[in-house]
């Protein structure tokens, strides 16, 4: 027997499937039209390499055309950017020796180390109970 919620579905669902765009002559799936990545705003799923709707596409491309970095000038742990070398941008170790960190994280460091009273020959307090 069905219950009153089945009866009233069962009622209204000849009215919400006619306002739906797919049917059983048009289906949804991962191949249809609406379902591929092909300029207009509806397609999500890869197509010929495109992936995305239109606002996505245009978003992507937009924020690649204000992007430093490219398939030729990739950005990873050599690029000259990650290699603190004194500037802003680098905050990677260069070797071992080597600066960690930004010209500001630098100079605050440096700053900071010289304040301190504790250091290489004066060493903190032992603290042990």
């Amino acid at each position: 027997m069905a219950t009153e919620l089945e009866l009233i579905a069962n009622k209204l669902r000849p009215e919400h499937l006619a306002r739906n765009e797919y049917d059983p002559n048009d289906l949804y799936s991962s191949g249809h039209k609406n379902a591929l990545s092909s300029g207009d705003e509806p397609g999500k799923g890869e197509n010929e390499g495109k992936i995305g709707g239109l606002t996505d596409i245009n978003t992507r491309k937009d924020n690649m055309g204000r992007n430093a970095y490219t398939d030729l000038n990739g950005y990873g742990v050599t690029n000259p950017n990650a290699i603190s070398d004194g500037d802003e941008k680098g905050k990677g170790q260069l070797n071992d020796g080597g600066t960690i960190g930004g010209a500001t994280d630098i100079n605050i460091r440096t700053d900071n180390t010289g304040r301190n009273k504790f250091g290489e020959n004066k060493q903190y307090p032992d603290f042990a109970i």
